[in-house]
């Protein structure tokens, strides 16, 4: 929500100031801007970089192609047309908040985020809600959408664009921390743009750029721009991608609130109900928001080492799991038995090695190799950590046995 805020800040105060450069010279250097101050991250987060998988770095590309250039670049265009009277403004703001739309669709063909009827029916409310605060003055005129007319396009891939782009960002922080992938994105979000107007002459036109343009360039970076991402993917990696889709409609409440407060326009009875349910809708989908996960696994042979310390753990063969990494608490059922368990998901910190999936219980067991395991997951209860020795490991590991036996929220 405090990101929505800063972005609803640069299109008011910021980004209209640009409409005279070229879209894709301006995404260019907020960007390669953004990327040098957050450079030194992707050193700090290197170890971690790269045990990242093909279909994490998949991710990786689709966030910085579709949230970083197209997206911008499609609704700069849209707002464009709608300065120079081409179409409407209502065309391009109705179409473009279809964003949670596409998100909420995408996040539970993608991820898996498969939510309570209750948390729906306020993602619905609160994208209703947006819709009256954004038009509570001239009212919704779905007729003054001209869906033939290029700008609709722009805005609906626009919509496309940021909705998938929280969607594949949530899977990226899943499995590596904000700040690296915050850096990640900049920096391959540069590349590609420079490649674009590299292509296209648009990289000569820098030379056109005032003092002015720099320092607002400069105020993007810590506001609107590197640091909104920043504080934005701090948010995603602690909630589902569609939790946050529908607090990023912050952006029309503290859009109508900073009309009140600059313009002193005083909101409609309409407007002040709007906000009253956009807000009861922030905390109802936060509320609501969690997902409980529940998969099958097969179990195969591990490297013997938790047993050599005393510690033996069944290696499960699924490790393609969007969720985060960490220890959580279980609900473990091989051959109809139910076993509450620890599950460790994610980098071998005490190796370095990639992602593995490792379930941990009391109770030993004899020939089951290669047998079926059903999961519930329930609490995650730490992250995973690097470890001095075996005793270290014994210790935290005993801690986590201490919480397990007093959680019963997978059960």
């Amino acid at each position: 929500m405090l990101a929505a805020l800063l972005w609803s800040l640069d299109g008011v105060f910021i980004r209209p100031k640009f409409y005279s450069l070229p879209p894709a010279l301006v995404v260019f250097l907020e960007h390669f801007l953004g990327f040098i101050v957050l450079a030194p991250f992707i050193i700090l987060g290197w170890s971690k970089i790269k045990l990242l998988r093909k279909r994490d770095w998949g991710a990786i590309f689709w966030v910085s192609i579709f949230g970083g250039l197209l997206g911008t670049l499609m609704i700069t265009k849209a707002f464009f047309a709608a300065v120079g009277g081409e179409v409407t403004f209502a065309t391009v703001v109705i179409l473009q908040k279809l964003q949670p739309v596409f998100a909420l669709v995408m996040a539970r063909l993608v991820l898996g985020e498969r939510l309570s009827r209750r948390f729906y029916f306020w993602a619905a409310a609160a994208i209703a809600a947006a819709y009256f605060l954004a038009f509570g003055k001239t009212g919704l005129n779905l007729g003054e959408i001209n869906f033939f007319h290029h700008a609709a396009w722009f805005a609906i891939l626009a919509a496309f664009a940021f909705g998938s782009s929280t969607v594949f960002g949530k899977r990226i922080v899943n499995h590596l921390d904000f700040k690296s992938t915050t850096a990640l994105r900049f920096g391959l979000t540069s590349l590609l743009a420079f490649l674009l107007i590299f292509s296209n002459g648009d990289l000569f036109k820098i030379n056109e750029i005032g003092v002015l343009y720099w320092g607002l360039l400069a105020v993007i970076v810590f506001t609107s721009g590197a640091a909104a991402m920043f504080i934005y993917y701090f948010g995603l990696k602690r909630i589902t991608a569609s939790t946050a889709t529908i607090c990023e409609l912050f952006w029309p409440l503290s859009a109508v609130a900073l009309d009140y407060l600059l313009n002193k326009n005083v909101l409609t009875g309409g407007q002040i109900i709007a906000s009253v349910v956009l807000l009861l809708s922030f905390f109802m989908v936060v509320k609501e928001g969690g997902i409980k996960v529940e998969f099958e696994a097969k179990i195969i042979k591990g490297m013997g080492r938790g047993k050599k310390i005393g510690l033996p753990t069944i290696n499960l063969d699924r490790v393609n799991l969007d969720i985060d990494y960490g220890v959580y608490l279980v609900k473990a059922e091989i051959d109809g038995v139910v076993h509450k368990g620890l599950l460790h998901f994610g980098l071998k910190e005490t190796f370095g090695e990639a992602a593995s999936l490792e379930l941990f219980i009391e109770e030993y067991l004899l020939n089951i190799m290669q047998k079926n395991v059903k999961i519930k997951i329930g609490r995650k209860i730490r992250e995973i950590r690097k470890f001095v020795g075996p005793n270290e490991l014994k210790e935290q590991v005993n801690k986590d046995l201490e919480e397990l036996k007093i959680d019963n929220s997978v059960f």
